[in-house]
C-alpha cells in the first residue's frame, strides 16, 4: 500500500503507529522513533493550515500594499488640487484688494469717473515730465485704476424688474446669473468695457452676447432676438450689442444677464450700479 494511502486509512485493521529509524553511514550506531498515527495526522493538518494562512496573508498584505500606494496617490492628487484652490482664493483676494487700491489712489488723487483715458494718459506723460518718481506712480495706478472701473461690468444692460435672482448653488434652483424683464426689441448694452468673445447662438441662451472685460471678469447677455455686435468687437460700456427677445429656453420677453469672475457665476448685483 502507498503511504499516503495508510497514512489517512482509518479503518479498523489500520496501523497505529510509525516507525521511523536512522541508519549512520558509517559505523553501528542507529537511532529510531516510534509515533502515532494521530499525532502525525495532527501535526500535517496544522502544516495544512499554516500553509493556508501564510498565503491568505500574503495575498491580504499584497492587496494592503496596493491599497496603501493608491490612499497614498489620492492623498498626493488632494494635496494638489487643494494647493490649486488656494493659489485662485489667494489670486481672488489680491485682486479685490487692488481693485481697494486702485479706487483709493483714485479717490486721494481726485481723478473722476468719466475721464476718457486719451485725457488721462495725457496727464500722466505731463507729470512724468516733472522728473518725479512719485508723479510717474500715482498716474500709472491712476490710469490702471481708471482701466479697471471701466472694464467692471457695472451699467445696467436694459432697465426693467429682475424676475429671477442669481442662485450660484448647483443644485434643482440653479441660477447663474439675474432675468431682467424688458420689452422686446429693448437694445441691450454693455455693462462695462471689453471685447466680445461670442457672439452667435445657443440651444439654451439662443442669440447671446459674451464680453471679456480683462482682470477675470466676464459677462454674458442671453435670449436675444437679435445681435448688433460680432466677435472680437471692442465695446465700451452702454454701447448696444443687443435687442431683447425671447430666444433659446425662454419663456417670454426678457434679459438673462451673467457675470463670471476667473469662470465663476457672481451675483451681477454686486456689480450693478443701482
Amino acid at each position: 500500500m502507498p503511504a499516503w494511502k495508510w497514512f489517512f486509512d482509518v479503518g479498523r485493521g489500520a496501523p497505529r503507529f510509525v516507525r521511523i529509524r536512522m541508519e549512520a553511514d558509517r559505523g553501528p550506531r542507529s537511532r529510531e522513533w516510534i509515533l502515532r498515527i494521530s499525532a502525525l495526522r495532527l501535526l500535517a493538518a496544522l502544516a495544512a493550515v499554516a500553509l493556508v494562512a501564510l498565503a491568505v496573508l500574503f495575498v491580504f498584505s499584497g492587496s494592503l500594499v496596493v491599497e496603501r500606494q493608491r490612499r497614498h496617490l489620492l492623498e498626493r492628487r488632494i494635496d494638489e488640487l487643494t494647493t490649486r484652490v488656494a493659489r485662485v482664493h489667494s489670486l481672488e483676494t489680491q485682486l479685490e484688494e487692488t481693485t481697494l487700491v486702485l479706487l483709493k489712489v483714485q479717490e486721494m488723487l481726485g481723478v473722476r469717473e468719466g475721464m476718457p483715458d486719451s485725457v488721462l494718459a495725457d496727464l500722466v506723460v505731463r507729470e512724468t515730465r516733472t522728473g518725479d518718481p512719485r508723479a510717474l506712480l500715482e498716474g500709472r495706478l491712476a490710469l490702471a485704476s481708471q482701466q479697471m472701473l471701466h472694464a467692471t461690468p457695472n451699467v445696467w444692460p436694459v432697465r426693467g424688474w429682475v424676475t429671477r435672482a442669481f442662485q450660484g448653488k448647483r443644485g434643482p434652483g440653479y441660477h447663474p446669473g439675474v432675468d431682467i424683464a424688458a420689452d422686446a426689441g429693448t437694445p441691450v448694452r454693455a455693462a462695462g468695457d471689453g471685447t466680445v468673445l461670442v457672439a452667435g447662438w445657443n440651444e439654451e441662451y439662443g442669440n447671446f452676447v459674451l464680453i471679456d472685460h480683462g482682470f477675470g471678469l466676464t459677462s454674458l447677455y442671453a435670449h436675444n432676438s437679435s445681435l448688433s455686435v460680432v466677435k472680437e468687437d471692442r465695446v465700451r460700456a452702454g454701447d448696444p450689442i443687443a435687442f431683447v427677445g425671447s430666444t433659446g429656453h425662454s419663456t417670454g420677453p426678457h434679459l438673462h444677464f451673467e457675470v463670471r469672475r476667473n469662470g465663476i457665476p457672481m451675483d451681477p448685483r454686486n456689480y450693478l450700479l443701482e
